[in-house]
C-alpha cells in the first residue's frame, strides 16, 4: 500500500490470492485505461478494450473522426437558395444562374438567361461557383468512352456505383488526389475536402471547388 498499490489488491497479494506480477500488470493496465479516458475521451469500457489489446486505438479514433465528419456534413449541400452556381446537367448541359429553391427531389433554378427551370436532382451531375469557371474548365475533362455509352441517371440507390463514406473519408484524411468520372464521362480530379450523404466536394488544381453528386458517380479511383 505504501508503494501505491490499492489496499484490496495489496491484501490479495499478501494472502497469496494474487501473484505480485499479475497485480503490477493490472495496475499498469488501469493506469493506461485512465490515460486513454483522459487523453482521448474514451469511455471506460472502450478504453479497457484498447488497454487489453482487444481494440486498436488508431482504428477507434479513425472511426470517431469519420462519425464526426458524417454528423457535421450529413446535410451539407451546395444547393443553397440564393446561391450563384454553374450546374452540369445530364444531356451535356451546363447552365449558369441562381438556385431559387431546394426541394426534396428537385430544385428551382433561374438561369442567367431565360425562364426558371424545375430540375430533378438526379439530372444534376456537378456544380461549382461560376466565378471559378476558368479553373473548372481546366479541371473537368471528358472520357469519350464513357460518354459514348449514353448512360442515364439511375433512380434506384442500390443500382448506383458504390462508394462508401469510409472510402471517401480515407481519401479525405490522406489528402489523396482522386478522379471521379460521372455517368456522362465528365472526369474531375482533385482532393476531397468534404462529403455529405449526396455530394462530394473536390479541390481541383487552380483552387476550384467542384461538387460532384454521388448519384452521378460512374467510377472513383486514386
Amino acid at each position: 500500500v505504501d508503494q501505491g498499490m490499492p489496499y484490496q489488491m495489496a491484501m490479495a497479494v499478501a494472502l497469496g490470492k494474487l501473484q505480485l506480477n499479475e497485480a503490477l500488470e493490472k495496475m499498469a493496465r488501469n493506469d493506461r485505461v485512465a490515460r486513454l479516458e483522459r487523453d482521448h475521451g474514451l469511455d471506460k469500457a472502450l478504453a479497457t478494450q484498447v488497454a487489453m489489446g482487444q481494440a486498436d486505438l488508431d482504428l477507434v479514433l479513425w472511426k470517431r473522426r469519420l462519425h464526426d465528419h458524417r454528423d457535421q456534413n450529413r446535410r451539407r449541400t451546395v444547393l443553397e437558395p440564393g446561391r450563384k452556381l454553374s450546374l452540369g446537367l445530364h444531356g451535356q448541359r451546363l447552365v449558369r444562374g441562381t438556385l431559387v429553391e431546394n426541394r426534396q427531389y428537385d430544385v428551382i433554378f433561374q438561369p442567367d438567361e431565360g425562364d426558371a427551370e424545375e430540375v430533378h436532382k438526379l439530372q444534376i451531375k456537378l456544380a461549382y461557383d461560376p466565378a471559378a469557371w476558368k479553373a473548372a474548365k481546366k479541371a473537368i475533362k471528358k472520357d469519350k468512352s464513357v460518354a459514348s455509352q449514353g448512360l442515364e441517371p439511375i433512380p434506384k440507390p442500390q443500382d448506383r456505383y458504390a462508394c462508401s463514406d469510409k472510402r471517401l473519408f480515407r481519401y479525405l484524411e490522406d489528402e489523396s488526389e482522386i478522379t471521379i468520372t460521372t455517368l456522362e464521362g465528365d472526369v474531375v480530379r482533385g482532393v476531397p475536402v468534404w462529403f455529405s450523404s449526396y455530394e462530394c466536394a473536390l479541390k481541383a488544381r487552380g483552387d476550384a471547388e467542384i461538387v460532384v453528386f454521388r448519384h452521378a458517380f460512374h467510377d472513383v479511383r486514386r
